[in-house]
């Protein structure tokens, strides 16, 4: 039984746009809108289907959708926590509708970033290197290019976002030092 927009709890509501935590109830109404390019990656991921991706991320990261008013739903983003990486990974997918809607990805991303600002300190992500409109997207949240990676060959370009509301220095070399 897919949940009623109107019984979501609205942890962030901007103009018509609001976050709330996903559930497993959300997915089959994503799969129905997800973007091409995001089901491409995530089968270049190695998951066997867009499905098994949804669910893992259901029970392995802190995950959210954002929402237009009227129903539809515009992303689902969120967070990697990994003992292995110094920040969490931040993570977006995106529906078919919001390529055509600046004005909705705008907003449901400075929402989603936003909200982890409370929280984190800063976050890491990875876009797939031919995304160059994604590429740009991240960069104009304040990501910052740090590098790039290899993975199932394909080249991503990681970047780290450091909030700045907090201090924080991910470079340890830059670090001062305590005695």
């Amino acid at each position: 039984m897919a949940l009623s927009n109107s019984t979501e709890v609205r942890i962030i509501q901007r103009g018509e746009y609001y976050l709330t935590p996903m559930s497993k109830e959300h997915i089959d109404g994503f799969l129905e809108v997800i973007s091409i390019e995001n089901q491409r990656e995530i089968l270049l991921q190695g998951y066997p289907s867009i499905e098994v991706a949804l669910n893992r991320m259901m029970e392995q990261a802190e995950v959210y959708i954002a929402r237009h008013n009227n129903g539809d739903i515009i992303f689902v983003g969120g967070l990697w926590h990994n003992d292995d990486m110094d920040f969490p990974q931040m993570f977006a997918l995106f529906s078919e509708e919001i390529k055509s809607n600046f004005k909705m990805l705008a907003r449901g991303s400075l929402m989603l970033v936003s909200f982890f600002d409370k929280t984190q300190s800063a976050m890491s992500m990875s876009i797939l290197s031919e995304y160059s409109p994604m590429v740009q997207w991240a960069t104009w949240l304040g990501f910052e290019p740090v590098g790039l990676s290899d993975h199932n060959d394909n080249q991503y370009v990681d970047f780290v976002r450091c909030n700045p509301t907090k201090k924080n220095v991910y470079d340890s070399t830059s670090r001062p030092v305590m005695h």
